[in-house]
């Protein structure tokens, strides 16, 4: 009977750590988001169930590899309502962790239906060079939700 309750026990919290280690972004943040809300222009910011992609004049990028975080500010105190998406792009640092060098905010100031980008603080690491894409994306900074 106690083998029983353990290897419940044990079966239960397996799938609760992968959830917890592969965040995904909430589907109030799905949309398209683009300068202005204006979907004819470019860069945009294309996120839903299977990511997020980009589409710019310089290309598309599609699935980018994200690490999601609702506490990104504030830790554990943290309470509002903004979402981040850091962006994984050129491969490691120097502590063997993967380089974020953009940083998606959505509901970015606390107001529903912004997305920000912009380049991570590297401190003291040498910048990590991005793709055009990525590059577009970070110059235009700000994007709203596009109506439906």
């Amino acid at each position: 009977m106690v083998r029983t309750a353990l290897s419940v026990c044990a079966l239960l919290l397996v799938p609760s750590a992968a959830v917890a280690a592969d965040l995904q972004l909430p589907p109030e943040v799905h949309g398209t988001y683009a300068p202005g809300a204006d979907c004819t222009r470019q860069p945009r910011v294309v996120v839903g169930p299977m990511g997020v992609g980009v589409e710019t004049p310089a290309g598309a990028r599609g699935s980018l590899p994200i690490m999601v975080s609702y506490t990104f500010i504030g830790g554990a105190r943290y309470s509002g309502i903004q979402v981040w998406a850091l962006v994984k792009h050129g491969g490691k640092n120097r502590w063997g962790d993967d380089n974020t060098p953009v940083i998606l905010t959505f509901n970015a100031g606390e107001k529903p239906g912004v997305l920000s980008a912009e380049r991570e603080n590297s401190g003291n690491e040498r910048p990590v060079v991005l793709d055009g894409p990525l590059s577009s994306v970070v110059q235009q900074s700000v994007f709203r939700r596009c109506k439906k």
